[in-house]
């Protein structure tokens, strides 16, 4: 699906033919997802998000300013076709293909970026748009809440993707025309020349081979045959040849004797050890033992008196059913350490995520062991995953799936 919804998107030469195309999408969408009078519009998105208490204002007034510039349009388009299988419909394409000739004098406006990820997630899980109501927000874990809970992690995911990540997502999904495959009657110019047709079209001018020419002609009978081996004496063999002795063989024949073969060698039975050691062994004394006094001790007080100085950092555990799924709520998570003998626990929040802040060195890392406890509907068994921080970075991620396909 990511290969289709690729190519989907390198076919748009600029921002005018990705708006056209989000709106042209979300009408398809209503269409085929709406029975009710009313289309699906971004006002209503927006309620039934805020309502169902999985999107925050600032996420997205973030997201509307982030999806202002082309890059960050294409990696939204990209990223919604991808995940609800939108990319493989041909509905699609053909809204695409249409969407690519788009010109600066159609009139494209801003596409309802909300509206059209519920729409989308709607379409993925086969849900209709018209059963949506913000007067009667969803249960969470019903399918209309499952729904909306993807809707806004695609919201979030865009947000919190990084400038590296973006950057990288911008110039692999830049216009490239060799992605529209072959071009249609309607983009294919029409200023080229056509060649005239008879009794105006010059006949090609002919071509004379050296190789060949027709004066040449070969008589079969001229020619020369190669020879064929003379014919002897014939072979015969007479009684004589047959009784003829045999020749001596050139090497004398090897016997051996009875009285040539030696009885086989008995088996030496080891030498019983000796009960005391040689002479030349010189024993420890029984008065000698090992030194384990207050030296080794205050060695080791010494080393932990000058430990190196600590420094803060931040560990982000996620726990989902599926990677970019949804979170798990309520989960248990404990997270220690060997190195400071020091442990922190609690549970994870609506989105699934467990954050905490814990001591590394400055100049050496230090290894956390994660502990997640999954729900009895998961198995109710304890998954470890060990993470070493350091402190050259202030945040940390540690994911934990339970399955990797949705």
């Amino acid at each position: 699906m990511q290969e289709s919804a690729q190519r989907l998107i390198q076919t748009f030469p600029g921002q005018i033919q990705l708006m056209a195309f989000a709106g042209r999408l979300l009408e398809w969408l209503n269409h085929d997802l709406n029975q009710g009078s009313e289309p699906f519009t971004d006002s209503r998105a927006r309620a039934l998000l805020l309502a169902g208490d999985v999107l925050d204002e600032p996420t997205r007034h973030s997201f509307s300013q982030l999806v202002e510039s082309e890059a960050a349009t294409r990696i939204a388009l990209h990223d919604l076709l991808g995940e609800t299988g939108l990319a493989e419909n041909e509905d699609v394409a053909v809204l695409a293909a249409a969407s690519a000739g788009a010109s600066a004098s159609d009139k494209a406006s801003a596409p309802a970026w909300l509206a059209l990820a519920v729409a989308g997630h709607a379409f993925r899980s086969g849900f209709q748009l018209d059963r949506l109501d913000p007067a009667f927000p969803p249960d969470p874990y019903s399918p209309a809440g499952q729904v909306l809970k993807r809707a806004a992690f695609f919201i979030r995911q865009q947000v919190q993707r990084s400038a590296t990540e973006r950057d990288k997502l911008s110039r692999k999904l830049t216009h490239n025309p060799a992605a529209a495959g072959t071009p249609t009657l309607d983009s294919m110019s029409t200023g080229d020349t056509i060649a005239p047709l008879p009794p105006y079209f010059r006949p090609p001018v002919p071509v004379r081979y050296p190789e060949y020419t027709s004066e040449i002609a070969v008589n079969p009978n001229e020619v020369d045959r190669p020879a064929g081996p003379a014919r002897g004496e014939p072979l015969s063999i007479s009684d004589a040849d047959l009784n003829q002795p045999a020749a001596a063989p050139s090497q004398p024949v090897i016997r051996i004797d009875p009285q040539q073969i030696e009885p086989p060698a008995r088996p030496v039975s080891p030498a019983p050890r000796p009960s005391s050691p040689p002479a030349n062994v010189v024993m420890p004394s029984a008065t000698s033992s090992v030194n384990t006094g207050s030296a080794g001790t205050s060695g080791r007080r010494g080393l932990g008196s000058r430990r190196a100085p600590m420094k803060a950092t931040k560990l982000r555990v996620v726990v989902q059913e599926y990677p970019d799924g949804p979170g798990l709520y309520g989960l248990q998570v404990r997270v220690s350490s060997r190195g400071i003998r020091r442990y922190v626990a609690g549970t994870t929040n609506k989105d699934g995520e467990f954050m905490c802040e814990l001591p590394v060195e400055v100049n050496a890392g230090l290894t956390y062991d994660v502990d997640v406890t999954w729900p009895r509907d998961f198995g109710g068994e304890v998954e470890r995953k060990s993470i070493t921080l350091n402190a050259d970075r202030t945040h940390f991620l540690l994911p934990f799936y339970r399955t990797l396909k949705a």
